[in-house]
């Protein structure tokens, strides 16, 4: 697992040609610097998929709260209800609807509906939860990409260290 708070050393090679580095170690420097760009892209687009999770969890507790709580006829009014979310915190299907911008009547801003409104915002609510899927799954290639990334990256510092071991070693066997 990725650690969202461990920090990134920071490497430059901007000047490490005209301080006479040798190539090697300037190359090496360029790749422990776009890794650790990468690591940095990897560890936000990782936290941004927890949250995502963390908001498809909570919308599908308020769905499955929506469902229970509907009227069965349509001169009955109920309240929306409560559940529990991601968080372990209880909240108002109402509010979590309101404050993630999910459309429901807001007919005096009362915390009731009838039948047709409980459908009309489990519908909007099955759409957001769509929405917010679709949006997962273009992250979760947009993660593949950076995952493909990162490993070339290591891969090309392994081979640029094994190349510069087999020049040493052929530099001090011709010296011997």
């Amino acid at each position: 697992m990725i650690n969202g708070t461990a920090s990134v050393p920071s490497y430059s090679a901007d000047y490490a040609l005209t301080d006479g580095q040798s190539l090697y170690s300037t190359m090496m420097l360029l790749m422990m610097e776009r890794h650790g760009i990468y690591e940095t892209e990897l560890r936000a687009d990782y936290a941004s998929m927890q949250a995502r999770n963390n908001l498809l969890k909570d919308m599908n507790s308020a769905l499955a709260t929506m469902r229970a709580e509907r009227p069965n006829d349509d001169k009955t009014v109920k309240a929306y209800g409560t559940f529990i979310d991601s968080q372990g915190r209880t909240r108002s299907v109402y509010e979590f609807m309101q404050a993630n911008g999910i459309a429901i009547e807001t007919n005096n801003h009362d915390v009731h509906g009838i039948q047709a409104e409980f459908d009309a915002a489990i519908s909007n609510l099955k759409a957001a939860i769509d929405s917010a899927n679709t949006e997962g799954q273009m992250a979760v290639i947009s993660l593949q990409g950076l995952l493909d990334k990162l490993n070339q990256v290591t891969e090309l510092t392994s081979n640029l260290l094994s190349k510069d071991e087999k020049a040493k070693e052929a530099v001090i066997g011709n010296i011997r």
